[in-house]
């Protein structure tokens, strides 16, 4: 993970007996061995997150399943195309406007993207709510069992980055602690060493 040694993470593993081991040694051995506690740790909890959003998606379809209804729209203009933006690209639809009647006696009209080959004087199913408002299809079970996954997954990336963040960092100012001590040490070494000079000099 990040370049990080395996091999040698177990051989400086917190609990290794080793005499020549230092604290820091121990203290970063620790910090990776919690960060991976720690990521495998999300995975149940991602589980949970997919599985609510799962429930939810289910349970919105059911509803808007149950209080609304699909009727016929009669198509009361030619269709005509018209260049959405979707992300990178133009995404060119057929849309019309199409007149409806629900609840018996209210008339409804509105502009909607329609099928290919759709003309004028014909009929596209359109769901509306008991006043008569159209609404958006409520979405498939396959949609809702991907998107639950999808909720999972990004879950445990976005924990799994954010550990894996602490963790880069624990290691950088660990460095940047033994450099400074390299730097105390050296500076001790050489000091040590120009008094032995002078003394045997």
């Amino acid at each position: 993970m990040f370049g990080y040694d395996f091999a040698r993470w177990w051989r400086l593993a917190p609990w290794s007996t080793n005499p020549l081991m230092r604290g820091r040694d121990r203290t970063a051995a620790l910090a990776f061995a919690c960060a991976m506690a720690a990521i495998l740790g999300l995975v149940p909890f991602a589980a949970l997150v997919g599985s609510l959003t799962y429930a939810d998606l289910d349970a919105e379809s059911v509803r808007t399943s149950a209080t609304t209804q699909q009727i016929d729209a009669v198509v009361t203009t030619e269709p005509t195309l018209r260049s959405q933006p979707s992300g990178t690209v133009d995404v060119i639809d057929h849309y019309a406007t199409v007149a409806w009647e629900w609840p018996p006696g209210q008339l409804h009209s509105d502009e909607i993207r329609v099928p290919d080959g759709t003309e004028r004087g014909g009929t596209v199913p359109t769901r509306v709510d008991a006043e008569g408002r159209r609404v958006a299809e409520p979405s498939s079970a396959t949609s809702n069992v991907l998107l639950g996954i999808a909720a999972a997954v990004g879950f445990w990336v976005v924990g799994t980055v954010a550990v894996a963040t602490s963790l880069e960092a624990t290691r950088y100012f660990d460095r940047r602690a033994r450099m400074r001590q390299w730097d105390r040490d050296w500076l001790k070494f050489e000091t040590e060493r120009g008094r032995t000079r002078g003394d045997s000099a």
